[in-house]
C-alpha cells in the first residue's frame, strides 16, 4: 500500500467532501419553504414510490395466499386468516404473528415448554420487544388492529429512517452520496419489509440515530440508543467497530481536535457497553421467567447456538452450489470488498458510517449463516450502498451516473415483486418453504 497509506486514510475520515460528490444545494437555501427542501422532499418522494409499487405488489399477489390455520406444522398460526385475506393482513405473515402474539398477549411466563418432553418449544421470547411494544401502543392510541397498527408503524418509521439517512450521509460523504444510499435502500430486493409488521423499521430508525448521534459526538444519546438497539434487534455488538474508529480518529486528531479525558474514558465505557448489552435482553428473560438460560434454550428451539459461527454455512453452501469457481468468486469479492474498505475513498465516509459498512457484513457472513432471510438481514447494512456512490462517480460513468442509478432502481424494484411473490406471500407449507 506503499508509505505514507495509513496517514492518508487517516487523514481522510475528516477530510471535506471531495467537490465531484457535491450537488447543487440551491433548494436547501435559508428562504426555502421547508417542503420544497430537497433533503426532506427527495427521500420521502423514493421511499412514497417504492412503498406504492409495493404495496400494489402486496395488494395482487395476496389474492394467491394459502388459508393460514392453526396446527399446519410449517408455519406459526396463532391468529388465522383466510385465502386471500387482503393487504392487512397479509403484512403480519411469518415473523408478524409473532409479533402479532406479543402485542396482543405479552410474553409467557413460563417459557412454554413440550408436554411430553419437557424441552422449550419456540416462543415469543426469540423476538426483542421494541417492535411490539411500539405497536401495543398504537393499537391502544388509535383503537387500530395490530395488522394495521404494526404497518402502518413500520410505514412510518422506515420514511422517517430515510430522511435522517439522507441528512446523515449528507453531511458525512455528500449530496450524490446520500442521493444514493437513500435510492438504494428504498429499492432494495427485500425493503418491501419497511411496511410489513416486522422489526426491520424500527431497528433501521434506531441504526440511523445511532451513527448520527456518535458523529454529532452526542455520546449520552449514543448511550440511550445502544440500549435502543439492544431492545430492538440482536445486533448491538456491530455498534463496536463505528465506536472504536470514531475513537481513534479524535485520538489521532487530539491535538488539532481537543479530546478530554472523560471523553476518552466516556467512548471505551460506551464501547464496553456495546458488549455488554448484547445480553440485555437474555437477562430480562431470565428475570421475567426465573429461568437463567430461557433465551438460550428458546433460541434452540430454532435450532440456533448464540455462541456458534456460521462461516462453515457460507462457505459449504458456496462449494454444494458452485464448487471451486464459486470460492474463487467469492474470495475475489471479499478482497475487492477489504480493499476498498482500507482505501481513502471509504475514509471520506467518516469513521462511523465506514465502520458500519464493514462490521455489518462481517457480522452477517460470520453470526448469520446462510438462508434467505439474509437478503433482509442486508438492508440494515445500508452504508455499504456508498460503495455504489463511488462506482457512478468514476470518469466513465459519471456523465449518466443519474440515469445509471434510475436503471439499477428501476431493476430492483422490479425484484421486489420477485421477493414478495417467493418469499412473503404463503402458496403452500411444505418442509422445504422458503421464508423471508
Amino acid at each position: 500500500m506503499g508509505p505514507g497509506w495509513g496517514a492518508r486514510v487517516a487523514g481522510a475520515f475528516t477530510a471535506p467532501i471531495p467537490p465531484e460528490e457535491a450537488v447543487p444545494r440551491t433548494a436547501d437555501a435559508p428562504g426555502t419553504p421547508w417542503w420544497r427542501r430537497f433533503p426532506l422532499w427527495f427521500p420521502l418522494a423514493v421511499y412514497a414510490v417504492t412503498r406504492l409499487i409495493d404495496a400494489v405488489y402486496f395488494a395482487i399477489m395476496q389474492r394467491s395466499q394459502i388459508p393460514m390455520v392453526p396446527g399446519n406444522g410449517a408455519a406459526r398460526v396463532i391468529f388465522p386468516t383466510p385465502a386471500a385475506p387482503g393487504y392487512w393482513p397479509l403484512m403480519a405473515n411469518w415473523d408478524g404473528q409473532w409479533y402479532h402474539e406479543i402485542a396482543e398477549l405479552g410474553y409467557p411466563d413460563p417459557i412454554p415448554t413440550d408436554p411430553v418432553t419437557g424441552k422449550v418449544v419456540q416462543n415469543p421470547w426469540a423476538f426483542y420487544p421494541m417492535f411490539p411494544m411500539l405497536s401495543r401502543l398504537v393499537m391502544r392510541a388509535t383503537g387500530a388492529n395490530f395488522y394495521v397498527a404494526g404497518a402502518l408503524l413500520s410505514t412510518v418509521v422506515g420514511a422517517i429512517a430515510v430522511v435522517l439517512m439522507f441528512r446523515l450521509v449528507d453531511r458525512a460523504a455528500g449530496r450524490w452520496s446520500a442521493i444514493v444510499a437513500t435510492v438504494a435502500t428504498s429499492t432494495w430486493v427485500a425493503a418491501p419489509v419497511l411496511q410489513t409488521d416486522y422489526s426491520e423499521a424500527c431497528a433501521l430508525l434506531v441504526i440511523v440515530l445511532l451513527l448520527t448521534a456518535l458523529r454529532g459526538r452526542r455520546y449520552w444519546w449514543v448511550l440511550v440508543l445502544l440500549v435502543a438497539l439492544a431492545l430492538t434487534r440482536n445486533l448491538v455488538l456491530i455498534s463496536a467497530p463505528p465506536l472504536i474508529a470514531h475513537t481513534a480518529v479524535r485520538w489521532q486528531r487530539r491535538d488539532a481536535d481537543p479530546f478530554p479525558v472523560r471523553q476518552r474514558v466516556g467512548l471505551v465505557v460506551l464501547t464496553l457497553l456495546s458488549g455488554a448489552l448484547t445480553f440485555l435482553w437474555p437477562t430480562i428473560v431470565r428475570l421475567v421467567t426465573g429461568d437463567k438460560d430461557g433465551y438460550a434454550k428458546t433460541m434452540g428451539a430454532w435450532g440456533v447456538d448464540a455462541f456458534e459461527i456460521k462461516l462453515h454455512t457460507w462457505v459449504d453452501y458456496v462449494y454444494y452450489d458452485y464448487g471451486y469457481l464459486g470460492w474463487a468468486a467469492c474470495l475475489a469479492g471479499i478482497g475487492w470488498f477489504a480493499w476498498k474498505m482500507l482505501s481513502v475513498d471509504t475514509a471520506r465516509w467518516g469513521p462511523e458510517l465506514w465502520g458500519w459498512a464493514g462490521a455489518y457484513p462481517a457480522y452477517m457472513v460470520l453470526v448469520t449463516g446462510i438462508g434467505p432471510s439474509r437478503i433482509r438481514y442486508a438492508l440494515l447494512a445500508w452504508p455499504v450502498f456508498l460503495l455504489l456512490a463511488w462506482i457512478l462517480n468514476r470518469p466513465r460513468l459519471r456523465p449518466r451516473r443519474a440515469w445509471w442509478l434510475t436503471a439499477y432502481a428501476l431493476g430492483l424494484v422490479a425484484l421486489q415483486g420477485w421477493w414478495v411473490w417467493n418469499y412473503w406471500v404463503i402458496l403452500g407449507l411444505h418442509p422445504d418453504v422458503q421464508f423471508p
